[in-house]
């Protein structure tokens, strides 16, 4: 009576969300996400440890759902002693920090698709947070170059609402003074608690502090290839800016 095969030893293990099936002759990783580093190179692999035993990657594509890629390895030939020099470890540690940088990945683009609509005055934040938001895909020099247009619009916009203002002035014999907010309002003023501040005020204000700040910040855009500055920061001396 002829003797039947031995079946080969599996082990099915759950990492994290991924299920790994192991063999003597191979490991077969489907994971929950895509491990971003792992590349098969048939040049200097980069060799991935494994409980303690070093494996090398040979196939890597889609898998089926609820994973998203499937990788197999296979034990590193004895003969084989070129590699990257670069190595991984894939274990729990190493899904778990995998999955939080996914995580960290979704809420900077919940955080940017908020930002997306104010994109036209991200570039009026100074400098210094103008580089913090580059984490959510915003290019400084470009959110500065916008914002310089947004600042010469409101210029233009509030010299315009001047002339209309103090027009009517001269056709209705009442003095007012003023621009955009004074031309849409109502009131003269408007009231914060007990405060009464005159919305000419705030309009000259306005228009006093967009005309030199679009000249003074465009200068500095087009002198220096790097230059980013935000709304009035000119005024600050470079010396005292946060490093």
């Amino acid at each position: 009576m002829e003797e039947q095969p031995q079946t080969k030893q599996k082990r099915v293990v759950k990492i994290g969300p991924d299920r790994v099936t192991i063999t003597e002759e191979q490991v077969v990783i489907e994971a929950k996400r895509e491990m971003p580093d792992w590349t098969v190179r048939e040049f200097k692999p980069a060799p991935i440890y494994f409980e303690d035993r070093k494996y090398c990657l040979v196939e890597k594509h889609k898998a089926q759902s609820p994973f998203a890629f499937r990788y197999v390895l296979l034990p590193w030939p004895e003969d084989h002693a070129e590699s990257a020099k670069n190595f991984f470890t894939y274990d729990a540690e190493a899904v778990a920090e995998r999955d939080a940088g996914r995580r960290s990945e979704l809420r900077d683009e919940a955080v940017r698709v908020l930002l997306l609509p104010l994109y036209p005055v991200l570039g009026l934040l100074w400098a210094g947070t103008q580089q913090r938001l580059v984490r959510f895909g915003f290019v400084p020099r470009v959110i500065t170059c916008v914002s310089l247009f947004t600042v010469f619009g409101v210029a233009v916009a509030e010299a315009a609402f001047t002339a209309i203002v103090l027009n009517a002035s001269g056709n209705s014999g009442t003095l007012m003074v003023g621009g955009f907010f004074r031309a849409i309002s109502d009131h003269p003023c408007f009231h914060i608690g007990p405060l009464s501040v005159s919305i000419g005020l705030v309009d000259i204000c306005l228009l006093a502090s967009c005309v030199p700040d679009a000249a003074i910040r465009f200068t500095h855009f087009m002198k220096e290839d790097q230059w980013t500055g935000g709304f009035l920061e000119w005024l600050v001396p470079r010396r005292w800016h946060k490093q």
